[in-house]
């Protein structure tokens, strides 16, 4: 299909439709379960607008040829650069007993981030749900500065560990 200029393409605002779910464990990373995700912790109230960085990419694998003028390149190795998570802290606050994603994004805890777009949050994961999987080692975290207008909070970084990640994958 070819797409005539002029022609309007609908686009659904992001907010409001991200989901962020701390899974103990997932049996295949190709086919999470509706009952593993649900069995988990829901961080979603806790990160913040634009404190997920888990950012893809892949590396190139050279292919030059000795009777060619030109270089040719294949898809190499895939990798996660810096990885984080920032989120709502209430360490020693008037909220403390709400600090789910503080004590449960604990250094060393090894897990799954589960993140699904474009349904509201309030929404059970279904079979046919597509979802990102990241298997995941908690690292440090660290408060992050405190400004004008601003809450507590903290950044926590992780590592992807084996299996991996998997993208676009759908909810059995």
């Amino acid at each position: 299909m070819v797409l005539t200029l002029g022609t309007e393409v609908p686009s659904t605002p992001a907010d409001g439709l991200v989901n962020t779910i701390w899974v103990p464990s997932i049996k295949n990373i190709q086919k999470p379960t509706a009952a593993e995700i649900n069995a988990g912790t829901d961080l979603s109230n806790y990160v913040t607008l634009g404190g997920w960085s888990c950012s893809p990419s892949q590396d190139s694998i050279s292919d030059q040829r000795e009777n060619s003028a030109q270089d040719y390149e294949n898809p190499g190795r895939k990798k996660i650069s810096g990885p984080s998570i920032e989120v709502i802290d209430n360490t020693n606050t008037s909220h403390s007993t709400q600090n789910a994603a503080m004590e449960t994004l604990i250094e060393g805890a090894e897990g799954y981030f589960v993140r699904r777009y474009g349904k509201q949050t309030d929404q059970t994961f279904v079979a046919g749900d597509n979802v990102n999987v990241y298997a995941v080692r908690i690292g440090m975290s660290a408060k992050m500065a405190i400004a004008a207008n601003s809450v507590l909070r903290s950044k926590v970084n992780f590592s992807v560990r084996a299996p991996g990640w998997a993208e676009n994958v759908k909810v059995a």
